[in-house]
């Protein structure tokens, strides 16, 4: 086996972004308006707990699916073995083999009740409590966060647009001299 070091290139990584990637001033939190990924976590953590419990709802179903076709297999295999003359240890171990699945059923069952009931309903508790929403649209806590950052960064902005503007001016001053 070949070592990398050995002659070889590491190999190209996959994920790779095909885009130009931006000024990484740009990307800064604390520049002027950057602060708009961090508030839309809000609304994104909000549609994240739709999801899981729609998730839950999904799994809930397959489970109850699961369990209600063990117990319609189980039925159907039982009345045939009930037909048959059959005895001892052959009749004790169709039994036991009835009774593991009719339990595997249940615990199926219950999974799907415990999934939706509450999983689901505890998560839909948390995610209310957590984002309470404005009278129209929106969620308090993205509109305080968006409000507090705009009128923190207000200030800082306008010196920023100052010292972009001087820059402007006297790099090319600068540019001719040297």
């Amino acid at each position: 086996m070949q070592r990398f070091g050995e002659g070889d290139t590491f190999p190209k990584m996959a994920n790779l972004p095909r885009e130009a990637i931006e000024d990484v001033k740009k990307q800064s939190f604390w520049m002027p308006g950057n602060f708009v990924r961090a508030v839309q976590r809000t609304d994104q953590s909000f549609q994240a707990c739709n999801d899981i419990v729609a998730c839950f709802a999904e799994r809930a179903k397959v489970e109850k699916q699961y369990a209600q076709q063990l117990s319609q297999w189980s039925n159907k295999w039982k009345s045939i073995v009930d037909s048959r003359p059959l005895y001892g240890s052959l009749m004790r171990a169709w039994q036991c083999f009835f009774t593991s699945t009719e339990r595997l059923s249940a615990l199926h069952s219950s999974i799907s009740q415990s999934l939706v009931e509450e999983e689901g309903e505890r998560v839909k508790t948390w995610q209310k409590g957590t984002f309470p929403k404005k009278l129209f649209c929106g969620f308090k806590e993205s509109y305080d966060n968006r409000t507090s950052f705009s009128r923190a960064q207000k200030p800082w902005s306008k010196k920023l647009q100052k010292v972009q503007h001087t820059c402007q001016i006297h790099l090319p001053a600068i540019e001719l001299v040297v």
